[in-house]
């Protein structure tokens, strides 16, 4: 018996190459779910190893109002 939907390997490849303005496309339940745990494990990463550096930058044309807080403000209190 055949699956309708694409294997996983198949669905990151096809959205990762995809052209604009093509639809969305449609996934199972499980690749979703493996999907989202992928980019849960690489923001995490890439947080843990570049966030501070990624905060201390901000682009000269961002407006004021917009910039991230400074690490340095004080942080609220840690609920743990």
């Amino acid at each position: 018996m055949s699956t309708p939907h694409a294997t996983i390997r198949e669905s990151i490849m096809y959205m990762l190459t995809r052209s604009a303005g093509v639809d969305d496309a449609a996934l199972s339940d499980e690749t979703a779910f493996v999907i989202q745990c992928i980019l849960d494990d690489l923001w995490l990463w890439f947080n843990t190893t570049y966030g501070e550096q990624a905060r201390r930058y901000v682009p000269k044309n961002v407006p004021a109002a917009d910039h991230p807080p400074d690490p340095g403000d004080a942080m609220p209190d840690d609920p743990f």
